[in-house]
């Protein structure tokens, strides 16, 4: 298996076949590097503050950039598994784990060292076009000698592996860099370095563009600004750009974005929805082929606004009661109903009391009467057990406890912990006979999903295919991945939200290609005749990407969540009297629109996934 790491005593374990020895001999001997430059794999290159790969683009037209917040979703998807199915694998392979096993678009490494902790008698090879993985010289010895990363491009070069050399194939997240047309080559080399009996398991997800609805984009550009102090630890930035463009006519207020984005993956041949595609070409080279039905993650609801600094004599005086469900403020519509009061009534769950699927009244009487109030510290960071239970309707209230006696008795803040979440299985999803294409499971899973927000869903019969019933869906630890707590959910949408903003050069280059043709299309986006130029353009594209990042920093508002896992809110400046007034209004805009704007239906999912698993039988 290569050279020994050579700060570690040589030991005799399963060698590689020849000609991939031979090929790491080669590029790892001290002649080799002597001789020849140095590859691209270790070269990055740098553009508008972006970390992209060397490669060119028609040799690799990977899209995503290298930077530190995108590398880093590796480590949430990594850990999601592994806590949910207690192993990096989604094949149970009980007590006879694979001996050799390679991963293909290793990144970091984490499923090749996840995986060699839980099967200390395999080996392992990561294989990317970059080098990026965890050095071995960090990693405990007994990893470090049955692990070996190698760099090649899979869509140009051969695996550099003898026929029948492995025992299992994983390979996650690399679909959206892989033309359509290479699949067959891709899978046909797969094939050919796995043994006969070895399985493969596949993880893919499609490129979705996170729309923000008008009315939470409306009310924020009607008071001139973006939601910078909707949450904490931000600064007050007013743009300096040219003057915005009229969007009134668009779709959403994001739609230039989302053109380019598109376009992203139309001109480099991508599929951006492999769920779709994946299953034909995979079923065209494994046996046994088992794939649950796409994944969907949800949109989060809209979470609570974040207390106010300076505010808080204002919202400690206010008092709340409840009735019919919702919170309605003591002297309706003012200051202190946007505020941040304590709250005191035990049966509320005011996460869901604005959300996007809210069935509050929108007619009778003032908006004002319904407002849900913004947290207050104490209240968010409330443990108590004994209200986390469901209410009549099978929804969770452990979200936003009461504050407890020793939270108002001057014992001291409650300690923060995280939520206990009731289990909820979707394992209805599923057809008693094995089947997936029966439409009454899917209605059943809808109807009991609709009695607790769910963080993942089956996608519908209509909407995906499924293949091996039950055997298939048994894959998918689903109870446990439902016991996640709520705030899971704004992870799922923080992840989706930086995998666009990791193509943000990608869909540069698209508007360069639109703006050197003169694209009247672009027009609707408020290019004028001296626009159709790069610097123009540049600083166009900048205001959409900034205004995009800051409306959905608002929208995803991970300081909820970090409050509610124990971490200290960001400190803010006080703001003045005009401030929180002028803030109240903003908020009491959106809440409004939002209940004007509520059809009842459920906001797309934030994700979808498809997992393949297969094997070769001769």
């Amino acid at each position: 298996m290569g050279p020994p790491h050579p700060l570690l005593p040589t030991q005799t374990r399963p060698s590689c076949s020849s000609s991939a020895a031979s090929y790491r001999e080669h590029m790892h001997s001290p002649e080799s590097n002597r001789r020849l430059p140095r590859g691209k794999e270790h070269q990055f290159i740098y553009r508008h503050g972006s970390k992209l790969h060397a490669y060119d683009r028609d040799k690799a037209p990977y899209p995503c950039s290298f930077d530190r917040d995108v590398v880093e979703l590796q480590c949430m998807d990594n850990a999601m598994i592994v806590e949910s199915k207690g192993s990096a694998s989604f094949i149970d392979f009980k007590d006879h784990p694979p001996k050799r096993c390679l991963d293909i678009g290793t990144g970091l490494g984490l499923w090749v060292l996840s995986s060699a902790k839980a099967w200390p008698e395999s080996t392992f090879v990561g294989i990317d076009m970059v080098n990026m993985q965890v050095p071995l010289q960090v990693l405990e010895p007994e990893i470090a000698q049955r692990v070996e990363w190698l760099h090649t491009n899979i869509l140009r070069n051969k695996l550099p592996f003898d026929d029948d050399e492995f025992d299992h194939v994983h390979m996650q997240c690399v679909a959206l860099g892989i033309p359509e047309n290479k699949w067959y080559s891709v899978f046909e080399e797969i094939r050919r370095v796995m043994k006969p009996g070895a399985t493969v398991e596949i993880l893919e997800e499609d490129a979705i563009f996170p729309v923000l609805p008008r009315w939470y984009t409306g009310p924020l550009r009607a008071h001139g600004r973006g939601p910078s102090t909707i949450y904490p630890g931000a600064v007050q930035q007013h743009l300096t750009y040219p003057s915005p463009p009229d969007t009134s006519e668009l779709t959403h207020e994001h739609e230039l974005l989302e053109t380019l984005f598109n376009d992203v993956w139309a001109q480099r041949f991508i599929n951006p929805t492999p769920s779709s595609c994946l299953p034909g070409y995979f079923a065209a080279f494994f046996d046994r082929v088992l794939s649950p039905p796409v994944l969907n993650f949800s949109t989060p609801p809209l979470a609570p606004f974040a207390p106010l600094a300076g505010a808080e004599g204002a919202s400690n005086s206010s008092s709340f009661s409840a009735r019919d469900g919702v919170s309605e403020p003591s002297g309706s519509g003012s200051v202190s109903s946007l505020l941040s009061p304590l709250l005191t009534d035990h049966t509320l769950d005011l996460s869901l009391s604005h959300s996007p699927t809210s069935t509050l009244p929108t007619s009778a009487g003032s908006v004002k009467d319904a407002i849900s109030p913004s947290p207050s510290m104490s209240s968010l960071r409330e443990e108590n057990h004994q209200n986390g239970t469901s209410n009549g309707n099978g929804t969770s209230n452990g979200i936003h406890s009461s504050v407890s006696s020793s939270a108002t008795n001057g014992n001291g803040p409650p300690r923060a912990s995280r939520r206990d979440s009731e289990p909820h299985s979707i394992r209805s999803t599923t057809s008693q006979t094995g089947s997936h294409s029966s439409g009454g499971s899917f209605a059943a899973a809808a109807a009991k999903a609709s009695r607790r927000p769910s963080v993942m869903l089956f996608a519908s019969s209509e909407e995906s295919t499924s293949l091996g019933g039950d055997h298939a869906v048994d894959l998918i630890p689903f109870d446990t991945m439902q016991t996640q707590d709520a705030h899971s959910q704004f992870m799922h949408l923080y992840r989706a939200v930086t995998f666009v903003l990791s193509t943000k050069e990608a869909m540069w280059e698209e508007l360069v290609a639109r703006v050197g043709a003169r694209d009247p299309a672009l027009r609707r986006f408020g290019w004028r005749d001296e626009d159709y130029n790069e610097q123009a353009s540049r600083a166009r594209f900048e205001q959409a990407v900034d205004l995009y990042q800051s409306d959905m920093r608002g929208r995803i508002a991970l300081w909820h969540s970090l409050v509610q896992n124990g971490w200290e809110l960001p400190r803010r400046d006080p703001l003045s009297k005009a401030e929180i007034a002028d803030e109240c209004a903003l908020r009491e805009d959106i809440l409004a629109a939002q209940r004007l704007a509520d059809t009842g239906e459920p906001e797309p999912p934030c994700r979808k996934v498809r997992l393949l698993v297969g094997v070769k039988e001769s």
